[in-house]
């Protein structure tokens, strides 16, 4: 029998992926490791590997389209390998192929051979045989023929078998003039942000003076070439009051209330169509400087959607930084099954009175925590914000 491929599930909460694209061709020859096709997940995007050697004899969902995890994409076997009867028929694999798969095996005996699928596709590699009528109309539609099953001699596509696609161009012409559906990471955000608004979720919100942390910022950024940002402070100072406040390093999943023994925080980040939140492993054990280079490769991964599985599970809480874009203050929303999320807002220059009455300029900053009121309460909730406001107010003990 042959192979299935299958959508898989990279993370507990992943329902479905959705196909970016297909790095290999039916008929194509396969080797077991090699790199099949790429999928966009809740999280990233990530390349799947072929866990056979073998010809690419079917794929069953084309780029664009979303499959629920665990379900069969394609298949991957030897020519004439039964597939499953869902699967439809197996496209006629090149003989280049198979001897490039096994360039020592002796032919097989002939057999008789069969009449031609309807649906077989063009033998040419990136050809797709069709009648002038056919590529007219395909044109006009904007259908590619690699996608359209053809009856013709050889598979060729005639006219009419452009019906079916026509009437889904005409369908698809009207769901863009009613509106996108939401699908891929955007549709996934708007999920996990539904679920996070049903959490009674409070905010709490500190005024931080950060004068002497920004200047020890610039005392370690003079030092060396890596760049410590007030995102990596405050990602130190949140990893070292979970120590001490370990009730907010918890997570409530499918009922059950989990207090985690590790620090993973995870560091939002913003991308062109979403959000996503690469996660720092055992936070606590970092060094800034660590926490700084870690969190920049994080940073250049998810921008290249790169991000492993690994990078971006298993987090226990989240640190969200909006100062950068001018917000001094705002809610941020529980990145579900977390129980708690700092927001950090932009610093700034604010005048005061100094122990001797007079006025002098001082940096500040806002901290706002969003944590689930179901788990924790809003007095162990100050408590790690003031353990927080204290470390970013004395450095020298943050760094220590």
């Amino acid at each position: 029998m042959a192979y299935p491929v299958i959508m898989p599930k990279t993370g507990m909460a992943m329902e479905e992926g959705t196909i970016l694209r297909w790095l290999k061709r039916e008929g194509d020859a396969v080797r077991k490791g090699e790199m099949l096709l790429e999928i966009e997940t809740d999280k990233t995007s990530m390349e799947v590997e072929a866990e056979a050697d073998g010809l690419l004899l079917r794929v069953l969902h084309q780029a664009g389209e979303v499959v629920p995890v665990t379900q069969t994409i394609a298949w991957i076997g030897q020519p004439g390998e039964p597939l499953s009867e869902a699967a439809g028929p197996a496209a006629a694999p090149a003989a280049s192929a198979s001897a490039a798969l096994t360039p020592s095996a002796a032919p097989a005996p002939a057999a008789p051979a069969a009449a031609p699928a309807p649906a077989a596709r063009s033998a040419v590699p990136g050809k797709v045989a069709a009648t002038p009528a056919a590529k007219r109309r395909a044109a006009e539609l904007g259908v590619p023929l690699a996608g359209v099953s053809g009856t013709g001699p050889f598979g060729a596509v005639r006219l009419r078998d452009l019906a079916g696609a026509e009437e889904r161009a005409t369908k698809e012409a009207a769901a863009v003039a009613e509106g996108q559906p939401l699908a891929g990471l955007r549709r996934t955000i708007a999920d996990k942000m539904v679920r996070s608004w049903q959490v009674p979720s409070p905010t709490l919100i500190t005024r931080v003076d950060v004068t002497e942390l920004a200047e020890t910022r610039s005392v370690l950024n003079a030092q060396g070439d890596l760049k410590v940002s007030f995102t990596d402070l405050v990602v130190k100072a949140a990893a070292t009051a979970l120590r001490e406040h370990p009730l907010l390093n918890s997570t409530f999943e499918d009922g059950r209330f989990v207090r985690h023994e590790e620090v993973n925080i995870g560091v939002a980040v913003a991308l062109e169509d979403g959000l996503v939140v690469p996660v720092l492993h055992r936070a606590d054990t970092l060094s800034l400087r660590q926490i700084a280079e870690a969190a920049r490769q994080l940073a250049v991964l998810a921008h290249e959607r790169r991000l492993t599985r690994e990078q971006t599970s298993g987090g226990t809480f989240t640190v969200s930084n909006l100062g950068m874009y001018g917000v001094t203050a705002f809610t941020p929303l529980l990145n579900v099954p977390e129980c708690a999320i700092l927001g950090v807002g932009a610093v700034e220059e604010v005048l005061r009175f100094d122990a001797q009455r007079r006025v002098v300029a001082r940096q500040v900053l806002e901290l706002s925590l969003t944590h689930d009121h179901r788990l924790v309460d809003g007095a162990p909730a100050v408590l790690f914000l003031r353990t927080v406001r204290w470390l970013l107010e004395n450095p020298l003990a943050l760094l220590m």
